[in-house]
């Protein structure tokens, strides 16, 4: 197969904007593209999935999908906001305390504990009844008395009421109560939980746009949600290379420990995918073809044959292990983005399978470039199946200068003093930089100068 030219070949450029849209319809394979075209060009290619509604439960970090308002008012009830004495009026109050429901003691005894009293639901001018915080105020309570303040007087003063080793004497119906700070007069709803004192029913709860976390999901429980509605993540197969592959223990001379089964999928649910399946393809193009269009035997066939993006690794170049050009092209896809003028990531395939088929993201194989080429390609696409914006960038004073390369580079950078400056290690099989980066930086073919004002891609897990 005759080969690209070079990524930063200004004939490679030319050769591209001399083509108009092709006969079928469909537009121009974009040869080499700008970095920040191929993120344009990923992000408009997929229909934004529909939205979806998810139980509580499996909302933690989703995206919501619309806003959100209060099914009820919080609290949605009148309750206490101290122990002590729920009173209606001034003072002194006439005590009033739970009765019996049933007054045949035998009776009584049949009925589960905490159905044996009724509680006193109503309050007149007064009268009072003890509550605890939380507990549901009667209807017509003014106030809570709290308990330190409460001091109660009993009807019958001679009586022989039996003591409470705990709380002293229990209070009857007939007491009374008196405050006893009557120089600090209550005044109305103290110590009382109004209805809707935090949240009035249809208050906006939650915009639509956050990401949710464990106390969205406690706010909106709170106000009478059961299940949210999230943007949909993508369904996404990875299909890795066997070439020279360890998956455990140290590799030997020629072979090469296996990263991307543990990064990729980690990466994909950061940026707002599922993994469905992470499978290992045989080599060469035929064991591409066969992986694109064949769905494995059992029970994970199903899920297969629904994904919406395929990622593969490995085999994007242009010499011998060119097989996932190959097999795209034998496959009769539509290659829109066949290269990308930065490094790394120079190798970044881009293409829709035919009849409605899910889009492929072609990776290069070293571990550096085809996480770059994720975060930078990969996350627009998925922006925009999940119907989120274009992912943003941000500008940060350069710490640093760095020569010309001529080509645009994606490098791994960490900020200090408010400045960024690069990692040392930023070949395209190295991660030690990247995993102790803070950023991806966006370094022009002209190179980078101390105080510059720099472009940078936030990395997820920093956000």
């Amino acid at each position: 197969m005759p080969g690209l030219p070079h990524p930063h070949d200004p004939a490679a450029r030319e050769d591209h904007e001399q083509h108009g849209t092709r006969q079928d319809g469909q537009q121009p394979t974009v040869q080499w593209a700008q970095w920040d075209e191929a993120r344009r060009i990923a992000y408009g290619l997929p229909q934004p999935l529909p939205n979806i509604l998810l139980p509580l439960a499996q909302c933690q970090d989703e995206v919501l999908a619309e806003a959100v308002t209060a099914e009820m008012p919080v609290p949605h009830y009148a309750s206490a906001a101290a122990d002590g004495w729920a009173v209606a009026g001034d003072g002194p109050w006439r005590i009033r305390v739970p009765q019996p429901t049933e007054t045949d003691e035998r009776l009584l005894l049949t009925l589960p504990p905490e159905k044996r009293m009724l509680p006193v639901v109503e309050l007149t001018a007064g009268e009072a009844t003890h509550v605890n915080t939380g507990d549901a105020v009667p209807f017509g309570t003014t106030a809570v008395l709290e308990a330190h303040r409460g001091h109660v007087v009993p009807a019958d003063p001679t009586a022989q009421i039996p003591e409470d080793t705990e709380h002293g004497r229990k209070p009857e119906e007939g007491d009374t109560l008196e405050d006893a700070t009557p120089a600090a007069p209550l005044v109305k709803n103290q110590d009382v939980r109004a209805v809707g004192e935090e949240i009035e029913q249809g208050d906006l709860l939650l915009r639509a746009g956050r990401k949710l976390n464990p106390v969205h999901l406690g706010l909106a429980a709170s106000a009478g949600h059961d299940m949210l509605p999230v943007r949909r993540r993508p369904r996404v197969t990875v299909l890795l290379g066997f070439a020279n592959v360890v998956e455990d223990g140290i590799p030997g001379p020629g072979e090469v420990r296996d990263s991307l089964s543990l990064q990729l999928p980690a990466v994909l649910h950061e940026l707002g995918a599922n993994v469905d399946q992470v499978r290992r393809v045989a080599d060469g193009a035929q064991g591409t073809v066969s992986a694109l269009t064949e769905s494995p035997m059992g029970a994970n066939s199903l899920l297969d044959a629904r994904a919406e993006i395929v990622v593969t690794t490995g085999g994007t170049g242009h010499g011998e292990d060119d097989h996932v050009r190959q097999a795209l092209e034998e496959l009769d896809a539509h290659l829109i983005i066949d290269g990308v003028a930065q490094e790394p990531a120079h190798g970044v395939i881009l293409a829709k399978l035919p009849e409605d088929g899910p889009v492929v993201l072609a990776l290069p194989g070293s571990p550096l470039s085809a996480i770059t080429g994720l975060l930078t390609v990969g996350h627009a696409l998925i922006a925009g199946a999940t119907g989120e914006g274009m992912p943003v960038t941000r500008r940060i004073t350069a710490g640093q200068g760095l020569d010309p390369a001529g080509v645009t580079r994606i490098i791994p950078a960490y900020l200090q003093d408010g400045r960024v400056v690069p990692e040392p290690a930023t070949g395209p099989a190295m991660l030690s930089g990247l995993a102790h980066a803070d950023v991806l930086l966006v370094v022009p073919e002209d190179g980078m100068k101390p105080g510059q004002d720099m472009e940078v891609v936030p990395l997820p897990w920093r956000v």
